[in-house]
């Protein structure tokens, strides 16, 4: 545990692991030190004799303090109703042990016999007490981490039941009842080695996958650099001749009036695709080079507003549903977010059918704002969801899309430091998820909304 870098790590378990650690080294300091007492008591002096057991029994109380600890740690992590019980019981434990040590400690005959009761109340109360508890809550914490179908659930289980064994062993049998109790808590011991190294695997496991992310990331950023150098120039170059192809039909029709409908048609259409195409161009350039704009306090339900009104041309045919509260605000570039939502919510209109139902909903959690667009069309298959960010990737007909809207979308989000989620069904529609860290870092784990 000491070796493992758990500052990046996923897992809800890994701030609770310093006190497991804690416990590993204190009670081994007190297995040592009272092995040493044993072999030399008779050369321990009498005059020290007092001082020497209340070392013994603070020590041993100190080493079952830390697991209960860890114990009291780890049910901050399980649902609420659980934690409540598990803290009450820890609360209830230690109110009674500070009571039986001011019993024993109120006592003016310090003999050994004493001692002797008091480690044996110190075992059952903060020995037994503390595994089980602690056996407890990492048991609940591995079955859910087995109902979420991770493999290394049962691995934490184990690890519970092993410091369920070991309290018995250590905090409700006595050690010289049979020669074979120090065999089985050693035993007990090995099983919570073996269980936690095994499960303690998936951060090596983790810590391998953010490599790799990293590594990907680095290799896209390049990739997209590159692409977006070919954009701007390709951009350039296909704007020249637009220009000065409106142009010289701009010419022609004031030289040559057309009278001919059809001719009228033809001319339109030419006029139509030197229009498209200066689109095209126009976005290219926005992904190649994003307008730089500085960071402020943005309200989003304002944003959301703004984004609708310019899509007023479009969404006649839709009812779009917005649930956001008006005081939800985050830090953030308003023209770039009032894009995102322009492209949201134009793909979502397009995927529908007239008439169809659209839903923004923006949400405020405790460490994040959630933004999630849901349609109820045509939807897309696995394939098409992972490719949809994909630079010119479109499914929709030749004329229609550039396939810029949603890899513009992933870059306007990643430029805020956020995530997004794609969930879709062929026939049901699709719901995009956004997740916007509130504290920037994006360290958070990505959630439905």
């Amino acid at each position: 545990m000491l070796f493992r870098n758990f500052k990046y790590s996923q897992l809800s378990i890994s701030p609770t692991l310093w006190a497991l650690a804690l416990f590993g080294f204190s009670h081994a300091f007190h297995e040592w030190s009272e092995l040493y007492v044993i072999l030399f008591e008779d050369d321990i002096q009498p005059q020290y004799q007092i001082l020497v057991e209340w070392l013994r029994l603070l020590k041993l109380a100190l080493s079952f303090a830390s697991l209960m600890i860890f114990a009291w740690l780890l049910f901050g992590i399980v649902p609420a109703a659980i934690a409540k019980v598990g803290r009450g019981l820890i609360i209830a434990i230690l109110a009674v042990y500070f009571m039986v040590v001011i019993y024993f400690s109120s006592s003016l005959n310090l003999s050994e016999e004493l001692f002797r009761e008091a480690a044996h109340y110190t075992r059952l109360l903060l020995g037994f007490g503390s595994a089980f508890l602690a056996g407890c809550g990492i048991g609940i914490y591995g079955y859910s981490l087995m109902k979420a179908e991770h493999e290394y659930g049962h691995y934490f289980i184990a690890t519970g039941l092993g410091l369920w064994i070991y309290g018995i062993m250590a905090g409700l049998v006595a050690t010289d009842l049979h020669v074979g109790v120090p065999v089985l808590r050693t035993l007990a011991s090995g099983m919570i080695l073996f269980t936690l190294f095994k499960a303690l695997k998936v951060f090596d496991i983790e810590r391998e996958m953010q490599t790799e992310a990293k590594l990907k990331r680095a290799i896209e950023a390049d990739k997209f650099k590159a692409i977006g150098r070919l954009a701007t120039g390709v951009a350039h170059e296909i704007n020249n001749p637009l220009a000065s192809s409106s142009l010289a039909l701009e010419l022609l029709e004031r030289k040559y009036p057309i009278t001919d409908s059809a001719q009228q048609e033809y001319v339109n259409r030419v006029r139509m695709g030197i229009s498209r195409a200066a689109d095209i161009s126009k976005e290219l350039l926005a992904y190649a080079r994003p307008r730089s704009e500085s960071f402020s306090l943005v309200n989003l339900a304002k944003v959301s507003q703004a984004a609708i009104r310019l899509l007023s041309h479009k969404r006649r045919d839709f009812q779009i549903t917005v649930e956001c509260d008006q005081d939800i605000q985050m830090n953030g570039q308003k023209i770039k977010l009032e894009e995102l939502l322009i492209n949201l919510l134009s793909n979502a209109m397009d995927a529908s059918e007239p008439g169809g139902t659209i839903l923004l909903t923006i949400n405020s959690h405790q460490d994040a704002i959630c933004l999630s667009v849901r349609d109820f069309g045509h939807g897309m298959d696995i394939e098409t969801v992972s490719r949809a960010t994909e630079l010119f990737f479109s499914t929709k007909a030749i004329g229609q899309g550039t396939g810029l809207g949603l890899a513009i979308c992933d870059a306007i989000v990643r430029a805020h430091h956020g995530e997004m989620g794609i969930q879709s069904e062929l026939g049901k529609g699709t719901q995009i998820d956004i997740y916007f860290p509130i504290d920037e870092e994006g360290d958070g784990e990505y959630f439905n909304c």
